[in-house]
């Protein structure tokens, strides 16, 4: 029996050198992913908003209350609320990912949802799961009771950042290598499952089939905080509504780029505005 494991990459690793990790794996950890003055100021920025915040989700959504624990912090419409996320957000490595795996099968990819996460003590395991099932009426059909095969598109990627030490103890995200080639019934064995721990400012890159979860908080005074991105392809719907949570004036402020990763650029006849491009509304 052979304990899995995580591949660790360093901050400069070619993005070719990732996709290959990612394509055998499914999961791969860079450390040292945020330069030490990005990740202070986001903690920064970041303090001031968990501290206006309370654990649990006053969610109307039953099926997510549960899931999203009762002794975490949420905290999302992160691009309005934080300079810092929005230059953390042009990061080359993590949309080299995205275009690598998404571009195939659209002609640009969405920030899906982007949360400040972090697990407080007495927080219990989230329970493994895979991010890609938000979308459960997919529109590309496959069943998913058997492997996906290895032509299956892909319709989000993710990167979870580690805004603070992360160790098995204080919730370290578990993370299960391989499992993105799985069978949907396959249940994974306790040797299969890898604990993320990994030192401030590294992250774990991994694709919506991988199966993976929030850890047990166990310590009595330890907050383990994230910084959790996804994207997807930009012909589905996001999970969070940007265009809700974040100002439309702040938007004018920001690069061309992240416009268009919150969704002010048609996908082909999808998204119009007054049949245009919603861009026109930040020129106003």
């Amino acid at each position: 029996m052979t304990t899995a494991q995580l591949e660790r990459l360093s901050p400069d690793v070619p993005i070719g050198s990732l996709v290959e990790a990612l394509d055998r794996d499914g999961v791969a950890m860079v450390e040292h992913a945020i330069a030490p003055e990005l990740l202070s100021a986001l903690n920064a920025e970041f303090d001031g908003l968990i501290d206006a915040a309370q654990p649990g989700t006053p969610n109307h959504i039953e099926m997510l209350i549960d899931f999203m624990g009762h002794k975490t912090i949420r905290i999302d419409g992160l691009p309005g609320k934080s300079g810092s996320f929005v230059e953390l957000l042009q990061h080359p490595l993590a949309l080299g990912m995205a275009d690598h795996y998404l571009l195939p099968s659209c002609l640009h990819y969405l920030l899906s949802t982007a949360q400040l996460i972090e697990i407080q003590t007495e927080e219990k395991v989230q329970h493994l799961h895979r991010d890609d099932t938000a979308w459960m009426h997919q529109p590309i059909p496959h069943a998913r009771d058997v492997a996906p095969g290895p032509d299956a598109p892909q319709l989000e990627v993710i990167v979870l950042y580690a805004l603070c030490d992360f160790t098995a103890e204080n919730g370290a995200t578990r993370v299960v290598p391989g499992s993105h080639r799985w069978p949907a019934n396959r249940k994974p064995q306790e040797h299969e499952v890898v604990a993320a721990e990994m030192p401030a400012g590294s992250a774990i890159y991994y694709l919506g089939k991988t199966l993976h979860g929030g850890g047990a908080n166990t310590t009595e005074d330890t907050m383990r905080r994230a910084l959790f991105l996804g994207f997807s392809l930009g012909w589905l719907r996001t999970k969070e509504n940007f265009f809700i949570s974040t100002p439309i004036e702040a938007v004018r402020e920001m690069p061309k780029r992240v416009q268009q990763l919150l969704g002010y650029e048609t996908h082909g006849g999808i998204g119009v505005v007054d049949v245009g491009c919603p861009s026109v509304l930040l020129q106003q």
